[in-house]
């Protein structure tokens, strides 16, 4: 957003003169203390319009008490020192005796009363001012300071020091160095640590006579006549961000004299709530909302065999748009058909082992609970286990026959009838049974449960290859329910992959061709829903400040005259073009008509304020420094200090504040560019204010 501003000073016989009684006061390095009371310089009544009379001048006392201590940094005496000790300040204001625009008493104010700095300094004793022997001085007391240390004119190729009045090879503030050479030709006030040839507060006397050097070009605009004063017209380009680092919101311009603002033609106005509309205007360019477009592609190779939708028709999600005949998709689907041929056969024989296992298990357990083995033979006589049956059947009947033994043998024995070796025999056979027996019952137990796990291993990797392959044609676009009717699907329609829509819309355009070779990459459809479209926009970097997501957008198109599109403002980028120096934005716009095409160009309009109350200043007040937005602001009507703002939209005169002022405070309308030349004097082609170095 640009803004031109023109200041005109008309002629007046005696603007000159009051221009010239403005004083500056620019105090970068440090800020000036905020003041109480200082809306007004307030001064008791008799007062003869800061003329300051006698009354004043009586409050200083004709000598200094025996023992009185002496101020020498203020040049008053410590019992007056109200900046060393704060508790005087009730007294003096008790008496009247004070400058509320400076914080001082009436009677201690140079900058207001300067003739009052002879009387002060009759009064210091002559071994508290070092550095102020002043030797022969003129009638003015320092005369001769001024006509042996104030040069006549600046030597050629010196520069100026704008911030301190003096030249630079002279100016001991910026260059320490310099102080020895003053103390030693005995140009120093002690006091006040400046030579004395410099201290304009024992000497007010001397600005004249520095301000006669100072170059034209570092003058004032405000000291010059009238008739000489024709600024340019400062077309400002108005940022959106200020330099943290500048440091001009910390000066201040004072009036000499209150009277001298209205007289200048200086003009405040409040920072006030005020109803705006205001619009951002940019070029617009209709696309197809693309969360709402397809561009559908076959996801094999293969050959188109039938296209089915026509450009323009509208369609629904699952319709069907062409039919591909492909060898890669046949190929995977017989894949699938053989993988889960195996998948069941696998789970057969899963099935058989488990119930191979369950039947062993039960045979296992009634045999170590029967004793016939006629009784298990029966019981289970339906039972399929295969061969293991029938060893666990003998094993069990061996060794119901070598108890039988071993019982009679024992029963002989024990009659005196048999021989011990025969009862041995039985015994050893018993055991030999007994061994056998369990042998087999582990050794069957053991072959049915790997049987079982070998047959679920089987199946595990049967149905995982069957997984992999259902997955492949879910790939290649093979849903669910076709996958179930594989089976009774002919051979012949194991080739055939149909093209479907993902969405409901219409399509726009259409690139199948029958008999065309096709892969994954060619897109034969474009299908777009267009009962939404996206507005895209170029938005000027200056403008981004005002916009935000779900701002009212309304769009024209020249070739649509007496239609307007409105929508809300959806998407803001996050970068500039590198070329146009614009910013991308998105609105989305309801199409229900249908009159919007993609790739229409209009104009656009974003509506950032709809005769809505925001705070508002003139626009005439804002000023830019090169790196800063500012106004002047009012703290009363002698003192204006510069103050950064944001600004953001501007209508009927007014500019919208976002930041850096706050609903009543007074800032600087007509004359804010004068005051601005003013606080920039020194960098005038520097392009920027001063900052410390050190930052």
């Amino acid at each position: 957003m640009n803004h031109t501003t023109s200041f005109v000073i008309h002629h007046s016989a005696g603007l000159s003169v009051i221009l010239a009684l403005l004083s500056i006061s620019a105090c970068d390095r440090e800020e000036a203390p905020s003041v109480s009371g200082h809306d007004k310089h307030e001064h008791t009544e008799g007062n003869d319009s800061h003329a300051h009379g006698s009354q004043f001048e009586k409050a200083i006392p004709d000598s200094l008490p025996d023992g009185a201590a002496w101020c020498s940094e203020h040049g008053v005496p410590e019992s007056h020192c109200t900046r060393c000790d704060p508790s005087l300040i009730a007294k003096f204001k008790q008496t009247g005796d004070w400058c509320a625009g400076h914080e001082l008493p009436e009677s201690q104010c140079l900058l207001c009363n300067p003739k009052f700095a002879a009387r002060w300094k009759a009064l210091q004793p002559k071994e508290s001012h070092e550095g102020h022997d002043h030797g022969d001085d003129d009638a003015d007391g320092h005369g001769a300071y001024a006509k042996k240390f104030i040069p006549s004119k600046l030597p050629a190729g010196d520069e100026w020091c704008s911030e301190h009045g003096v030249p630079e090879s002279l100016c001991t503030r910026c260059n320490s160095s310099l102080i020895p050479k003053f103390k030693e030709t005995g140009d120093w006030c002690g006091g006040h640590d400046l030579p004395e040839s410099q201290c304009l507060i024992c000497n007010p006397e001397f600005a004249a006579k520095w301000r006669a050097l100072a170059p034209e070009s570092r003058e004032s605009p405000l000291s010059k006549p009238a008739d000489a004063v024709r600024p340019e017209p400062n077309r400002r380009v108005l940022t959106t961000a200020n330099d943290p680092y500048c440091q001009v919101d910390r000066l201040q311009i004072r009036l000499k004299d209150a009277t001298i603002a209205e007289t200048a033609g200086i003009r405040t106005e409040p920072v006030a709530l005020r109803r705006i509309s205001a619009v951002v205007t940019c070029p617009g360019e209709v696309s197809y909302d693309q969360n709402r477009l397809a561009h559908v592609t076959p996801r094999v190779k293969g050959v188109i065999s039938r296209s089915v939708a026509e450009l323009g028709r509208v369609i629904e999600r699952g319709d069907l748009l062409a039919v591909i005949d492909s060898p890669d998709l046949g190929e995977a689907k017989s894949r699938y058909i053989e993988l889960r041929e195996k998948y069941l056969l696998a789970k057969a024989d899963q099935e058989r082992a488990e119930m191979v296992n369950s039947g062993v298990q039960q045979i296992l357990n009634q045999c170590e609970t029967m004793t016939s083995a006629e009784d298990i033979r029966k019981k289970f006589a339906d039972v399929r286990i295969g061969e293991a049956k029938s060893r666990l059947l003998k094993a069990h009947s061996d060794l119901e026959l070598a108890k039988a033994a071993f019982e009679r043998k024992a029963g002989l024995r024990d009659q005196g009838i048999t021989s011990d070796q025969a009862y041995e025999t039985a015994r050893g056979s018993l055991q030999f049974a007994e061994a056998e027996y369990h042998a087999a019952h582990e050794e069957i137990a053991f072959t049915a449960e790997r049987e079982r796990l070998s047959a679920e291993k089987t199946l595990y990797i049967a149905r995982n290859a069957m997984d992999v392959a259902e997955r492949q044609l879910h790939i290649l676009g093979v849903d669910e329910q076709a996958v179930a009717a594989m089976e009774t699907t002919p051979d012949a329609d194991l080739l055939t992959y149909e093209l479907r829509s993902p969405l409901n819309g219409r399509v726009v355009e259409r690139h199948a061709v029958v008999g065309e070779s096709v892969d994954e990459r060619d897109t034969l459809y474009t299908v777009a829903d267009m009962s939404s479209v996206w507005l895209m926009l170029d938005v000027s970097e200056r403008d981004l400040i005002a916009l935000k997501p779900g701002l009212l957008v309304l769009f024209s198109v020249d070739g649509l005259p007496g239609h307007s599109f409105q929508g809300a403002l959806t998407w803001i980028s996050s970068q500039v073009d590198d070329r146009t120096r614009t910013v991308r934005a998105r609105a989305e716009l309801p199409n229900d008509s249908g009159l919007l095409r993609a790739n229409m160009f209009g104009r656009a309009r974003i509506i950032v304020h709809d005769n809505e109350e925001v705070p508002t200043i003139p626009d005439e007040a804002v000023q830019t420094d090169g790196c800063c937005q500012l106004v002047f602001v009012k703290e009363n009507d002698a003192l204006y200090r510069p103050r950064k703002v944001t600004i953001g939209t501007a209508a009927n005169g007014y500019v919208e504040i976002h930041k850096g002022l706050h609903l009543g405070e007074v800032v600087v309308t007509a004359g804010s560019f004068l005051m601005k030349t003013e606080i920039l004097k020194g960098n005038i082609g520097a392009g920027c204010c001063e900052v410390d170095p050190g930052r």
